[in-house]
């Protein structure tokens, strides 16, 4: 072959290789362009931008740090829906997690009666649940469980802290349990000051090793009848007898009488009984009225002051004195002026006695003989508080011979015609006979121990009374109409509102609240429906479950007041029966609501309630609502309604 074909067959093959090297380059470019847009479309689509993707020939890269395993799986799926897992090198790796920390477990067991109440965050018992067994023990118990329960494992000290409690909650017939961890705190009202204190010992023995347990336990103030007052000053020496609404307001009564010379051991009675809260500020001007005066005599029984001079006290003085006592006094208060004076005993052969009568009508009428005037003065007023006012025609007059406590016996008198509707006491030095009828229990025997308490087991007593049956009184309950009004009213001025797109309750409407659920104590004889509402945003059907579980949330709020109600139902609305408009801002929040309106019937007789779906996007929730009550269908479905 010739050297020239030879030259030109290699020139040939090297440019045909060259141009097979530069298509072969190309088509390699291509391929990994195509191979990472196309990966790169699919992690964006998949929603995990976190990671991206590299090429080099025929592998792909895949490389970033996932927030969690399950980000970096998804990852590597939406790559390899693209591309052969051969080619796929995954360089991925996973952020360091966080521990997820347990919550703070805390329990409320509330008790009502026979109503008990179960409302926190719980962690797993396992089979060890003394609070269930406990309630099965107690006849009659009904419970609205609102525990939220976790999957967390219980910590140190809550079975124990829960036993301890579910123990506390058996003994007692009122009382909330606070349960944490170790931790147990009781809140409770109790009838008097020594059940506070053997309440309180019997806890403290009963409490488990461990447990750090506190209590807020109160009694109430008793009810003092008749509320008194009683101030003499006589020659530089006073005496006090007093009756106040709280411990500071006895005190303040105590340092005004221990300036004029009362004794300080003394102390005043602490009760509820008061005609005016202000009942400290009253006693005190009125003991400085006898002060002014050096001497006299102070009897405050209910709204009645009676201010008696000394003996020849002048008149002109008194007066003025007597005056600006009466400008101090709040307008309850009556004033009686006693101007002592020499006593015109009655003739020294009358023997003492006495006698109240009380007529079927009209006033109750006193005879007979008085120690001296400021007795006197005492039972008519002592009447008064008993009888009424202006109830009371004294014709009693004043004796200086009427034996040692004729005072007592004649108030022991009066005690006793409280207890008769209709009938008569007298009182001699050595007997007392009693006639008529009344309503009060045992009447016969509650009488001759009132009398044994006032005389003495050894006085006589001929006592011939008829025993009426007691006239049953009816609740006394306010028009239901008006309850509804009342709540309608306070909404428009403080609406329930929501956390966004929530049926969590604000913290400030808690408030309101509370106050609806005393509103529906007073009315728990009758049917109140709760109406969610809400605007138009968004779609009806999931509209209509937010306004449930809104309605829900607020009649859960009630139930965990630990009130008497009346009977309850939770109805969502949704968009219907909108108030404004819902193109406005304005109008949409009118919208967004929760109504109580007043039902006819019975929650039994309504309707049944439509099944209320849960959008698959939308998280579940635990029920808060107790399972036996019934959600009713929006009253008149089929209608138009007013919500």
């Amino acid at each position: 072959m010739r050297p020239a074909a030879i030259a030109f067959a290699a020139v040939g093959f090297l440019a045909s290789a060259v141009a097979a090297g530069v298509v072969a380059n190309y088509a390699v470019t291509k391929l990994e362009q195509n191979t990472k847009r196309q990966t790169s479309m699919a992690l964006v689509a998949s929603g995990q931008s976190w990671a991206s993707v590299d090429t080099d020939g025929m592998r792909v890269i895949l490389t970033g740090t996932a927030p969690e395993e399950k980000k970096r799986l998804q990852a590597y799926d939406a790559v390899a829906a693209i591309v052969s897992t051969r080619r796929i090198v995954n360089k991925t790796d996973v952020a360091e997690s966080v521990p997820v920390k347990a919550p703070d477990f805390a329990l409320e067991i509330l008790r009502n009666g026979g109503d008990i109440s179960l409302i926190g965050i719980t962690p797993d018992m396992g089979e060890q649940d003394p609070l269930r067994d406990t309630i099965r023990d107690i006849s009659g118990a009904t419970l609205i469980d609102m525990q939220e329960p976790t999957d967390w494992p219980a910590p140190d000290g809550w079975h124990e802290a829960v036993a301890f409690g579910a123990k506390i909650m058996r003994d007692m017939e009122q009382a909330k349990v606070s349960v944490q961890p170790a931790k147990v705190h009781l809140s409770a009202v109790v009838n008097s000051a020594e059940a506070k204190i053997a309440l309180m010992l019997k806890l403290l023995e009963m409490r488990p090793e461990g447990i750090d347990f506190t209590m807020d336990i109160t009694a109430p103030r008793p009810i003092l009848a008749p509320y008194r007052l009683h101030f003499t000053l006589k020659g530089g020496a006073a005496d006090l007898e007093c009756d106040a609404l709280t411990v500071e307001g006895g005190r303040k009564i105590l340092n005004a009488a221990r300036a004029y010379g009362v004794a300080k051991d003394t102390r005043c009675r602490i009760g509820l009984g008061a005609p005016t809260d202000d009942w400290a500020d009253v006693a005190i001007h009125a003991m400085e009225a006898v002060n002014a005066m050096q001497g006299g005599e102070l009897v405050m029984q209910d709204s009645a002051i009676t201010l008696v001079s000394p003996l020849e006290f002048d008149p002109d003085s008194f007066a003025t004195i007597a005056d600006t006592l009466q400008d101090s006094l709040p307008q309850a208060y009556v004033l009686h002026r006693v101007l002592s004076k020499k006593p015109s005993p009655v003739e020294t052969n009358v023997r003492p006695w006495f006698t109240a009568k009380r007529p079927a009508e009209g006033p109750v009428v006193l005879r007979g003989v008085s120690v001296d005037d400021l007795s006197r003065q005492t039972i008519e007023a002592y009447s008064e508080a008993r009888f009424g006012m202006d109830k009371v025609d004294d014709k009693t007059e004043i004796a200086s011979f009427a034996p040692h406590g004729w005072t007592l016996r004649q108030l022991v008198a009066l005690d006793v015609l409280d207890m008769l509707d209709k009938g008569e006491v007298s009182v001699r030095e050595d007997t007392v006979k009693v006639r008529g009828e009344g309503a009060v229990a045992d009447l016969a025997e509650a009488i001759k121990i009132r009398l044994e308490k006032g005389f003495g087991a050894d006085a006589r007593f001929d006592i011939n009374v008829v025993q009426l049956k007691p006239v049953p009184v009816e609740p006394q309950f306010p028009d239901p109409k008006t309850c509804e009004t009342r709540i309608s009213e306070l909404l428009q001025k403080n609406r329930i509102v929501f956390a966004p797109a929530s049926a969590i309750i604000e913290p400030e409407s808690r408030e309101t609240i509370g106050k609806i659920a005393e509103i529906l104590h007073e009315c728990r004889n009758v049917w109140f429906e709760i109406g969610g509402y809400t605007d138009s945003q968004g779609r009806e059907e999931m509209n209509r479950n937010l306004s449930q579980t809104r309605a829900d949330a607020v009649l859960d709020a009630l139930l965990a007041r630990n009130l008497l109600l009346g009977d309850l139902t939770a109805v969502g609305y949704g968009e219907a029966n909108p108030i404004g408009d819902n193109d406005t801002e304005e109008g949409r929040l009118l919208n967004r609501r929760i109504e109580f309106r007043l039902r006819e019937g019975k929650p039994s007789e309504a309707e049944p309630a439509p099944t209320i779906t849960v959008p698959e996007d939308q998280p579940e929730t635990p029920l808060r609502r107790p399972a036996d009550l019934k959600i009713l269908a929006p009253a008149g479905a089929s209608e138009d309604t007013n919500g």
